[in-house]
């Protein structure tokens, strides 16, 4: 089956306030596009599934075509394209603020009847959704236009919104997290989630509210991946010089991850696919940026993780 790779949650518009005052706006940003920017690391076969806003204009439009295949995103005419604020300290410090009304972002959330018709066949999907219809979506990419067994979706990683992850959602995360393949939260997300800091506990826990994969993100600390088996393996983040904007990296990474597990069937590969994929997100303001030489970049950098594992 041919490569092709989803990413399904929201594209947000980021106007960014640097520490001088100086202004950048109107950059691409949402988790979906961080996301998708990390599996076009990779491969060009990638798609995304999103809503926006009537005011999302051709030139929006035009460029995110010259990255992903778009018949997955809607235009709702009733609603502006979801937008915010990203204000910066001196020492890096972002603060995220929305500039649009919480109905009118809710109403940008996809649904799983955005699923077009040509995305038939897929190899792996990142899913940053309600947490209410992870359920239904996964029935969906599951049996979507799929007349045989091996032409569904078996990589499905869940990203769990970040004001999801409180001990009150646990009934929920745990039967999301039986319903996928992979979960990914951040590790300050899942020490709200579960009481506990260490990550290993933290990992072990969610194993036990029924991952059957976990990509536990730690920023700068890498990130420790558990397999179906219970192992658990610490993937050190890739070294980046100059950090521009640590914003989406950690969706990047979950984009990566995608790639990463679909073709190796390894999760400790996978996070190597991850750590390459968040790194290249650290060095510009928003989730675009160029392509050219992208792949040798990326693969120089993969082998980097590769001669770290041979020394271990």
């Amino acid at each position: 089956m041919p490569e092709f790779f989803v990413s399904v949650g929201s594209i947000i518009i980021d106007d960014i306030v640097l520490p001088d005052g100086r202004k950048k706006n109107g950059i691409f940003g949402g988790g979906l596009t961080h996301a998708a920017m990390g599996m076009r690391v990779w491969t060009d076969q990638v798609g995304v599934i999103s809503s926006v806003g009537g005011d999302f204009d051709k030139d929006n439009f035009d460029l995110l075509n010259t990255y992903f295949d778009t018949s997955g995103v809607c235009v709702n005419q009733e609603v502006p394209t979801p937008r915010a604020w990203q204000v910066f300290d001196e020492d890096g410090t972002r603060h995220e603020t929305f500039q649009t009304d919480l109905n009118q972002m809710a109403a940008c959330i996809p649904k799983p009847d955005a699923l077009p018709d040509n995305f038939s066949q897929f190899s792996g999907i990142h899913l940053q959704c309600s947490p209410h219809e992870i359920g239904l979506w996964v029935r969906t990419l599951r049996t979507h236009d799929s007349r045989e067994a091996s032409n569904q979706c078996q990589v499905i990683l869940w990203e769990p919104w970040d004001e999801f992850c409180v001990p009150e959602n646990q009934k929920l995360f745990k039967k999301n997290s039986e319903r996928v393949d992979v979960v990914s939260p951040n590790l300050r997300e899942a020490r709200r989630l579960t009481g506990l800091t260490d990550p290993v506990e933290i990992v072990h826990k969610l194993r036990d509210y029924g991952a059957r994969i976990v990509a536990l993100r730690m920023a700068e600390a890498g990130s420790l991946v558990m397999d179906e088996d219970g192992v658990v393996s610490a993937v050190p983040a890739y070294p980046v010089n100059e950090i521009i904007d640590v914003t989406g990296a950690g969706n990047a990474y979950c984009g990566g991850f995608v790639v990463g597990y679909a073709r190796t069937g390894n999760v400790e590969q996978a996070g190597w696919y991850g750590g390459v994929s968040a790194s290249l997100a650290l060095h510009q303001f928003g989730a675009l940026y160029p392509l050219e030489g992208l792949e040798k970049e990326a693969n120089t950098r993969l082998k980097w993780y590769q001669k770290i594992s041979e020394l271990h």
